[in-house]
């Protein structure tokens, strides 16, 4: 028995996924392409699955992690293709890899890299673009975060870095780096803060697609 970890992408229909769904959809795929997993013993036998930073339901996302046991001493060759044969749409294998000294650690992970999509009916506001910008350009913005243990008022600055504006012809897209891990902040506080900071302009859609996630120093993690 070892380790591996697969990287894959949750996109389209797929991103509508719960955490959950998305476990036993996992674990059923696996099953189909005989990809042998390694059960726990006992009563209530169940496969080791986990998935790094899961999604909130309705994002979707490039560069996702799921950890399992395998039984063999390799990973099966064509593995990657084999599960995307039976992967419902939108989940896509990318890769498969043998973690023989347990790889980095999920808990390394300090930042997510994020694109931002905010649509409009009709055109974009005037302004719109340089407006944002220029709010999270001030050094201090503050919104009340909502965790499990309750709420409290941050400076969101400080749990944001790298942001990029950039306004097409229908839509306005944001990257942005945000705190991930113990100090998480989700990329739709800045649609939050847009519309307690510029109430003046509505934006009627958002869509949150994660490209990347990284260490504290900044490295890929893999």
């Amino acid at each position: 028995m070892f380790k591996a970890r697969m990287k894959f992408a949750k996109e389209g229909r797929a991103k509508y996924l719960s955490h959950l769904d998305l476990m036993h959809t996992m674990q059923r795929a696996m099953a189909r392409c005989q990809m042998p997993l390694w059960f726990t013993e006992g009563f209530n036998q169940h496969a080791y699955v986990s998935v790094a930073l899961p999604l909130s339901t309705g994002y979707s996302g490039a560069c996702e992690f799921l950890d399992f046991h395998i039984t063999s001493e390799t990973v099966p060759e064509n593995a990657v293709e084999a599960l995307n044969a039976v992967f419902p749409a939108g989940l896509r294998a990318i890769e498969i890899y043998p973690l023989a000294d347990g790889g980095m650690k999920v808990g390394a992970i300090e930042w997510s890299q994020y694109r931002i999509t905010w649509g409009f009916e009709g055109e974009i506001p005037t302004g719109f673009a340089e407006d944002v910008r220029a709010l999270f350009s001030r050094p201090v913005v503050e919104i009340v975060k909502r965790s499990k243990r309750g709420e409290k008022t941050v400076n969101m600055r400080e749990l944001m870095r790298d942001l990029k504006i950039t306004q097409h012809e229908d839509e306005v897209v944001a990257v942005v780096t945000t705190a991930a891990g113990n100090n998480t902040m989700s990329p739709e506080y800045l649609t939050r803060a847009i519309r307690q900071y510029l109430p003046e302009y509505n934006i009627p859609f958002s869509a949150y697609h994660r490209m990347n996630v990284f260490t504290g120093d900044g490295i890929p993690f893999r």
